[in-house]
């Protein structure tokens, strides 16, 4: 009898989900656990229009003690809409960590999930490793059997940035949207998006629906231009459903921490941030001016709230960096890999050196 066996998990699965969550947090630079209460699933939705959980037990105990997401969602690919899948919320309980074992474990896992896979709804899924993790890019990478194969995309920065005080207001007019401004806005989305790789695509029944829980349109800021928008960015508290804590701090980041609380303040291991995200970022022609106009409005907005840190997501490629490195965040850095099986290899061929633009506030 094998030692460990998978299953799709259920809601009877739940507090045996967050337990993992919260004990087993994200190695870094900054060790991060990525939690969800009050109830495991009702985070789904952010993750895709499909999802499944797959867990692996102890054939023992029954115990739970690895889980591995996999969901689905429209983006875009080469300027088409795409159905691409995604990998993520990878949790290993701790005494698989190292070794042989690890690989064994997940060897397990990612069979579950090559299983799953012949559903057909992807032929490829985004994968994000954070980048000072090199143990797990280098088991994730191994090619061990039943693994898919990793093809290295692109960079991803994410910058938390801590809302201290309001700023003066930018020259560019910057307007709270109303309902009247859905068209407007799924137009800037959609021809931005399609001028990137793996942007989120979205509808009127999707923008705000059940895909996108806590989120209204008062969040969504814009830049107008007569009837058009030429700019967009949005506030997404998703708190109520998914949490980040911080757990510890190595490194560089633990021996300088005292330096960098004198700019930045860094909080203590076992606080959960209170944090939301600066995302549906759209802007035409890759304006400076108008994406400092709108960063700013929306900090001053997480000011205004009270917030401890509000992230945004940019991959190497974004032409925005120097004007969100002005903020003084706090960076953390992740590498974003296309990983198939032999199925899905033709397609990521297919996928051309267009900027990079996949959204963190989904991932």
């Amino acid at each position: 009898m094998p030692a460990h066996h998978y299953e799709l998990a259920t809601q009877h699965d739940d507090p045996e989900l967050r337990r993992l969550l919260r004990e087993n947090p994200f190695a870094g630079s900054i060790s991060l656990s990525l939690e969800r209460e009050p109830n495991y699933f009702l985070a789904s939705a952010t993750e895709g229009t499909f999802h499944e959980t797959l867990v692996v037990r102890d054939t023992k105990t029954n115990q739970l003690v690895g889980i591995g997401d996999r969901s689905v969602r429209p983006l875009y690919v080469n300027g088409e809409i795409k159905d691409i899948g995604y990998f993520s919320g990878l949790r290993v309980d701790s005494k698989y960590q190292h070794g042989l074992a690890l690989a064994r474990f997940l060897g397990k896992g990612w069979e579950g999930q090559r299983e799953q896979h012949k559903d057909g709804r992807a032929k490829f899924y985004l994968m994000s490793i954070v980048s000072d993790n090199n143990p797990a890019q280098r088991l994730l990478d191994s090619k061990l059997p039943h693994y898919p194969r990793l093809h290295h995309h692109t960079h991803m920065y994410t910058y938390a940035i801590h809302p201290a005080r309001p700023k003066k207001e930018s020259k560019i007019k910057i307007s709270r949207a109303a309902s009247e401004s859905i068209p407007a806005i799924l137009d800037c989305l959609h021809r931005n998006g399609m001028r990137h790789q793996f942007a989120p695509h979205w509808t009127e029944e999707t923008l705000l629906s059940p895909l996108t829980p806590g989120l209204s349109i008062s969040n969504f800021f814009l830049a107008p231009s007569g009837s058009r928008i030429r700019g967009c960015l949005t506030l997404w508290d998703q708190q109520a459903c998914k949490q980040t804590v911080v757990r510890g701090y190595s490194g560089n980041m633990a021996r300088f921490r005292k330096v960098i609380n004198l700019f930045t303040p860094l909080p203590e291991p076992g606080t959960r941030l209170n944090q939301c995200f600066a995302c549906f970022l759209a802007v035409d022609d890759d304006d400076p001016e108008v994406f400092s106009a709108l960063l700013r409005t929306l900090y001053n907005e997480a000011a205004r709230l009270r917030y401890d840190y509000f992230l945004l997501g940019l991959t190497k490629d974004s032409p925005f960096h120097s004007i969100v490195k002005t903020y003084r965040p706090i960076t953390y850095e992740s590498d974003i890999y296309l990983a198939a099986w032999e199925d899905g290899f033709d397609d990521i061929a297919r996928v051309d050196n267009r900027p990079s633009a996949p959204e963190i506030a989904l991932l």
